[in-house]
């Protein structure tokens, strides 16, 4: 998922990062054209003809990532209240009762909630539908475990 544009002083346009649900490392681009990355850094251009080095950093059950350039952070999105940041995490806890079907039914719903968060509706819309993602993941993870136990049974 792409953040809104970001504009950061020297650099030679707006900076836009793409995210991935879970897994992997963001992608950045500054003007439309992808930054190289080298190492956990990317170089982004700036107005003179130079290069900056920025970090961009994803925090855990946070939808919006920072971009650090020269020591500065800027959000690419705004924050993210603490309930809600609860809730995008909740559909992990099955595979407290469900083992690996349970964690991976549960990843599912942590990207699916990742996804509302990022959304713009009201905090609370959010959590209403963070919450039916929630049981959503609970109700399928009861499916596939009885269809298993059907099936092996």
């Amino acid at each position: 998922m792409n953040t809104e544009p970001l504009s950061v002083a020297g650099v030679a346009g707006p900076i836009v990062v793409t995210t991935k649900a879970l897994f992997g490392h963001p992608g950045v681009t500054v003007g439309g054209v992808p930054a190289p990355r080298t190492g956990i850094h990317y170089a982004l251009p700036t107005v003179d003809g130079g290069v900056v080095q920025a970090t961009v950093r994803v925090a855990f059950a946070d939808p919006h990532p920072t971009v650090e350039v020269n020591g500065v952070r800027h959000r690419t999105g705004p924050s993210l209240p603490i309930f809600l940041r609860i809730l995008v995490v909740l559909p992990i806890l099955l595979f407290t009762v469900g083992g690996i079907l349970g964690a991976l039914v549960g990843a599912l719903g942590v990207a699916a909630n990742l996804t509302v968060a990022r959304t713009r509706m009201a905090p609370a819309v959010k959590a209403l539908v963070m919450l039916g993602v929630g049981i959503g993941t609970v109700i399928v993870w009861l499916a596939i475990a009885l269809a298993l136990n059907v099936a092996l049974s």
